[in-house]
């Protein structure tokens, strides 16, 4: 019966937590819609959706999916190198929702550092699956890790396009104890 009870509780913590993530998604929608200057961000958060996620520890875990638009492109009609790592920060920042709480990553922090390999070219109109991985929290600093690979209709992974290291500092304010 104890193991019932955790079971449920596990779910009903893991389903919060996704339903938190596409909360602050769609928030950020909701920013970047009504913004003068149509950027990256905003192109980003129109066209990404939520594939996957898993709270579990060690590393809790959430995957992306977006279609590289015209306007991401470099002159070659590739993925540009910082539109990828815009990705990558949006991304691996929504990842920590999975764990966040009032005054532990709720915020989501600001970035450290931002290292983005690229291995191959991305044209525009391919389908990526973005994966993004809660590597640690601590309380001031995280660090997250991010595979952008081509998506595939048979559900193999494919082909790894470009990875990154983020590590982040914790902004949120202390929580007020009663």
């Amino acid at each position: 019966m104890a193991n019932e009870n955790r079971k449920l509780a596990d779910t009903t913590c893991a389903d919060n937590r996704i339903q938190k993530l596409e909360e602050h998604l769609k928030s950020l929608r909701e920013r970047c819609k009504d913004a003068q200057n149509h950027d990256w961000s905003s192109s980003i958060l129109e066209n990404i959706s939520i594939v996957s996620h898993s709270s579990s520890p060690p590393h809790p875990s959430a995957t992306f999916r977006l279609t590289v638009q015209p306007m991401h492109a470099n002159f070659l009609g590739n993925l540009h190198g910082g539109c990828a790592s815009t990705i990558f920060d949006i991304c691996t920042t929504l990842s920590l929702n999975l764990i966040s709480r009032p005054g532990f990553w709720d915020y989501g922090g600001v970035s450290r550092t931002l290292n983005v390999t690229y291995l191959r070219p991305v044209p525009v109109g391919t389908a990526v699956d973005i994966e993004c991985e809660v590597i640690h929290a601590g309380q001031r600093l995280s660090s997250l890790r991010g595979v952008m690979r081509i998506t595939t209709s048979d559900g193999t992974k494919g082909s790894i396009l470009t990875t990154c290291e983020h590590a982040k500092f914790n902004t949120d304010p202390p929580v007020q104890k009663l």
